[in-house]
């Protein structure tokens, strides 16, 4: 099921700068982490990021909405 879903893309705020950004699920999926764009810092989106918003993203790639 993951490779299916890889080219999802989902927001992310960096909590050190605030700069927002894109991130593919494949990332979260694999690397788990991700260095900002913006300031450098490498945060890890899973830990700030509920449960059902990466639930609902999946819905709407899969077309349950």
């Amino acid at each position: 099921m993951g490779d299916d879903l890889d080219d999802i893309l989902a927001q992310a705020e960096c909590p050190r700068c605030g700069r927002e950004f894109s991130i593919r699920y494949r990332t979260l999926r694999l690397e788990r982490t991700v260095d900002c764009p913006g300031c450098g810092e490498t945060i890890r989106p899973i830990d700030d990021t509920p449960i059902g918003l990466v639930q609902k993203l999946i819905d709407e790639a899969q077309g349950r909405t």
